[in-house]
């Protein structure tokens, strides 16, 4: 995330070079964010990653198994604030054995259909076998319809709610007609410039830098990607 506001700073001047034909008095009114503010993150496991926001989420990304939840041992993770839900990212695919109900959460997401919980600490796979371990949990399981979290869910009784399937986002594409293009740019700039009646259609897909922020520097990168697409279609 760093690496991309670096590259995107890059391209900074340019870009407010242009702002300034629209007034000075303007320029970027829209420093929001998406969600909550990451207070902290890191990474564990040689692999894995993690990221914790002041609401209380902490998101796990990587791509494996993590059979080691050395994570929920660390200060860096626990020493900010009460975590309510655990994020459990795409291509993790096995999770290893752990008691998890005395740390309260609230909700635990799947985000790969195919992700296993172990339900032994030999942490072998659970895939078709009739044990089941004892862990007492009342907080809700999230996942995609007939995914291992859903098997997981209803064979310990847990609440499981569905993860409700969305159609594939473009990066970039903010007007929402399927393709990114320069019209994307011009209007990712004047909705950061809070020119009147300018709406996004889609403003996960602005999010270039991935950090939950629309801002100048994802106006810097949406820039820098229609370079690189344009160089691509001269070659």
């Amino acid at each position: 995330m760093k690496g991309k506001k670096i590259t995107a700073a890059l391209f900074a001047a340019c870009i407010i070079g242009n702002a300034a034909a629209y007034g000075s008095d303007n320029v970027f009114p829209h420093s929001i964010t998406a969600s909550a503010e990451t207070i902290d993150s890191g990474e564990f496991g040689g692999s894995f990653s993690w990221e914790l926001d002041d609401a209380g989420i902490l998101k796990i990304n990587g791509s494996g198994e993590i059979l080691d939840w050395s994570w929920v041992n660390d200060r860096r993770v626990y020493g900010h604030c009460r975590i309510t839900d655990v994020i459990i990212g795409e291509g993790i695919k096995k999770l290893g054995y752990v008691d998890y109900s005395p740390y309260g959460l609230e909700n635990i997401t799947l985000l790969d259909p195919e992700c296993v919980f172990c339900e032994t600490p030999d942490n072998a796979d659970p895939t078709g076998s009739d044990i089941i371990s004892n862990i007492r949990y009342t907080g809700v399981i999230h996942g995609y319809k007939d995914s291992a979290a859903q098997t997981y869910a209803e064979k310990h009784g847990f609440k499981f709610k569905e993860i409700e399937v969305t159609a594939v986002r473009i990066k970039g594409d903010v007007n929402g007609d399927g393709e990114f293009s320069v019209s994307d740019l011009l209007l990712f700039q004047k909705w950061l410039l809070a020119v009147p009646d300018t709406e996004l259609a889609d403003r996960k897909s602005a999010d270039l830098c991935e950090d939950d922020h629309l801002d100048i520097f994802d106006l810097c990168l949406m820039r820098k990607a229609l370079l690189e697409k344009e160089k691509d279609l001269t070659a």
